[in-house]
């Protein structure tokens, strides 16, 4: 049995537009429709990634400390575009006026999709930008806009919350504690070096997040950092891996999104009441159950001796 459903966005929007009538059943939705709604349903996304309750899982991204630094950006936001032509197999887009800005290591985008996902700039000539891994998708003899990133420290889409974090080093994992600027504050020497760091502090700044750390780590230990996974924005032919439920979610709260674009009547109650259910069930899935309290072993019964002493230091 299949633990995902596999969905994309013009499913998602068809989905929710039969659901408002808008569409008969086997009608595939079309034109100006799909784009509106298309908008519609990558700013539910956006909202619903603030939203904990409705966040799957978290990501474990596995980075590497630079010795002695003690603070970094996190982010690789798109900065700014060009202009230039590709050939199909090709990985290099031609006849392009270099931005300012433009670096190595950023990500590369295009409106007509004819760049690979994941692409990044691998070299920048006079006028050529060269990308990798993978080669052009379609050729694209008309100049068009291509996106890119400039990335910060750490590569990655810029975290909305980071949930835990530690240094391995040696195979061991020296765990680390998240803390509030409240708690970083007060710090007097935050520069102050040690193997592995033992505090983290996030600044959601934008458009890079800042990760501080204390200690600053006197070696390249290999950072795991929890981070709590983005609802991504879709593109209109995109396939997506949908985990139970979010399927059914996702058209019924885009139906109540977009029943006021179409009819000027109240949203029906049918469709407020199954909004309303599928979110609940999401969210009963994703509530992080209160800790429960537990005590140390020697205070709720007798010690003994066993053959573990070796764990906890002795009979």
């Amino acid at each position: 049995m299949a633990n995902l459903t596999l969905q994309s966005a013009q499913d998602l929007i068809g989905g929710a537009l039969r659901r408002i009538n808008s569409y008969a059943p086997g009608q595939k939705p079309e034109g100006i429709d799909v784009q509106d709604a298309l908008q519609t349903l990558n700013d539910l996304l956006d909202a619903w990634s603030i939203d904990t309750l409705m966040v799957y899982g978290s990501n474990e991204n596995i980075l590497t400390w630079t010795p002695l630094k003690g603070q970094y950006t996190i982010g690789n936001p798109i900065v700014g575009t060009f202009t230039g032509t590709l050939v199909a197999g090709s990985n290099v887009i031609s006849g392009v006026t270099i931005p300012a800005g433009l670096v190595l290591g950023g990500t590369l985008t295009d409106v007509l999709s004819s760049v690979p996902t994941g692409a990044l700039v691998t070299a920048i000539g006079a006028n050529t930008v060269t990308f990798g891994p993978g080669t052009a998708i379609s050729t694209q003899a008309t100049p068009e806009t291509f996106q890119f990133t400039v990335p910060g420290d750490f590569a990655l889409a810029r975290p909305l919350r980071i949930t835990a974090a530690f240094t391995r080093v040696g195979g061991f994992d020296y765990s680390m504690r998240v803390c509030s600027q409240e708690q970083w504050t007060p710090l007097v020497y935050k520069a102050q070096p040690a193997p592995w760091p033992i505090l983290l502090y996030y600044n959601n700044a934008h458009p890079y997040g800042i990760i501080n750390v204390y200690q600053a780590p006197s070696q390249a230990g290999e950072l795991h950092l929890w981070t709590d996974t983005i609802l991504s924005q879709m593109t209109i032919n995109q396939t997506v891996n949908l985990p139970q439920g979010y399927s059914r979610m996702i058209k019924w709260n885009l139906a109540e999104e977009l029943w006021p674009e179409y009819y000027d009547d109240p949203v029906p109650a049918a469709i407020m009441k199954n909004a309303k259910t599928s979110r609940a069930a999401i969210e009963a899935l994703n509530a992080v159950p209160m800790p429960v309290a537990t005590y140390d072993s020697a205070i709720v019964r007798p010690s003994q001796t066993d053959a573990g002493w070796i764990l906890h230091g002795g009979f």
